[in-house]
């Protein structure tokens, strides 16, 4: 095989990734086809969904792109993709269907490179020393996650390590002109529900005083409805707009004068797409410092970082009453963004590991522990050194102080441990007849066991 046709690699790329519904991993994967596409680079990706349902645009994208799925593919038929393409990606977040696969599937000798798609550094989205250990390369997302228990285990075991950012698909943003438009409007476009934004962002937000400041929110996730009742109670239904999802973010973009991008504290966000794109455009962010976005923001330099409740509201206000800072922060924001964040240099990085990765022979490696536990004993495994409350509400007898005391904290879980994707409620809905699941997710609800 020539690995290096036409100035770059041909290879056979196998993605192997929990689910394709259209968030961030799965556009990242269909950006860098689409990057690889336009350099002319001749790879042929195959990906294979674990999980259903797959959006029908992401499928239509996919097939765009020249991009073959396997939807649930049986064991015999991964097993075959595994064995027959060139590198193997492993895109990773704490996914039941995922989790098992890694745990049950005895894979054919590979190249692999595990791709983490999360911080890592909080429950439920743990980087753990055995999913590290899988890969012959890991890639992480933000430069924070090299703080991770699965992080120090590759520097331990000499496996390579490289930070690569979420690719964005910088053409949807093409053509981009800002728009006039009455006010200022403050946009958001991400997830809508607890698990993502600030639990505190409708309040936040009307605490913004300047007149004329509107606020629009636009992303799908389940809390759309509940956001709006929320806006409506604190008396801002005419100001604000929650459109719900939207495909084409450049002409929201167009009349975005601030991109206020709140998150939640414990959020596992890395290096986020929506905030890439906001940047790309000149459209000056306000942040918290939370998961990697501590990293992508420079306050008072590309955007304003805050650190209170209190300090949001008055980013806010202080870029609304102030176009010349406005314009100064977008202006740097666009400049760092178009170095920082270039799909090309991040796809060429990617390929060059890859080939890279040629050099060294397919091997062989077994499954992780924990195949023959229960669903809940196997939860607490991938939560790694997070897991303490729920190893104690698992293993403690019933009845003792430690257990009670260990169940009061599973009751008193964030929105993201108790109701976010590889959280408590997932894990529980996925493995309906473990009783510990069902146990911890009648907590979390604040509900008698039945």
């Amino acid at each position: 095989m020539n690995v290096r046709a036409q100035g770059g690699p041909s290879l056979g790329i196998l993605h192997i990734i929990p689910r394709f519904i259209g968030g961030g991993p799965e556009r990242s994967l269909l950006a860098y086809v689409a990057e690889e596409r336009r350099a002319g680079t001749a790879n042929r990706h195959t990906v294979a969904v674990l999980d259903v349902p797959v959006s029908a645009y992401m499928l239509v994208a996919a097939r765009k792109l020249g991009v073959a799925l396997a939807v649930r593919p049986g064991e015999e038929a991964l097993s075959g993709l595994i064995a027959a393409a060139d590198i193997v990606q492993v895109h990773f977040w704490n996914h039941p269907a995922l989790a098992d696969l890694l745990r049950t599937l005895p894979f054919p000798p590979a190249r692999v490179l595990l791709w983490s798609r999360v911080l890592g550094l909080h429950a439920p989205q743990v980087l753990t020393a055995e999913v590290a250990g899988f890969g012959d390369r890991l890639v992480v997302t933000a430069r924070r996650t090299l703080e991770s228990a699965g992080a120090h285990h590759a520097v331990r075991q000499g496996i390579p390590i490289a930070i690569i950012p979420g690719i964005a698909d910088m053409g949807r943003l093409d053509g981009f002109a800002p728009r006039p438009h009455e006010g200022t409007v403050v946009g958001y476009i991400g997830v809508v529900n607890d698990t993502k934004m600030h639990p505190r962002f409708a309040a936040m937000s009307a605490a913004v005083r300047t007149p004329g400041v509107r606020i629009v929110v636009c992303g799908g996730g389940g809390g759309e409805e509940a956001l709006s009742a929320r806006f409506a109670a604190l008396g801002l239904a005419e100001r604000v707009t929650v459109r719900g999802p939207v495909e084409d973010i450049r002409s929201e973009l167009e009349t975005f004068d601030v991109f206020g991008y709140p998150l939640a504290p414990d959020t596992y966000a890395t290096s986020e797409k929506a905030l890439q794109e906001a940047m790309w455009v000149g459209v000056p962010p306000v942040v918290f410092p939370f998961g990697g976005v501590r990293d992508l923001v420079e306050d008072g330099e590309t955007g304003l970082v805050v650190t209170t409740e209190d300090g949001y509201a008055s980013a806010v206000d202080r870029l609304a009453g102030d176009a010349g800072l406005r314009r100064r922060l977008g202006d740097n924001a666009r400049s760092f963004a178009r170095s920082a964040f270039a799909p090309s240099r991040w796809t060429r990085e990617l390929n060059r590991l890859m080939v890279e990765m040629m050099d060294s022979p397919r091997r062989a490696r077994a499954p992780l522990p924990g195949a023959d536990e229960g669903a809940a004993a196997r939860f607490v495994r991938a939560l790694g050194n997070q897991g303490g409350a729920f190893a104690a509400s698992l293993y403690e007898p019933e009845g003792t102080l430690r257990r009670s005391e260990a169940d009061i904290r599973i009751a008193a879980a964030s929105a993201l441990l108790a109701n976010g994707e590889g959280g408590i409620a997932h894990h529980a809905s996925a493995f309906p007849d473990d009783p510990d699941l069902r146990r911890w997710a009648a907590l979390i609800a604040g509900r008698p066991n039945t």
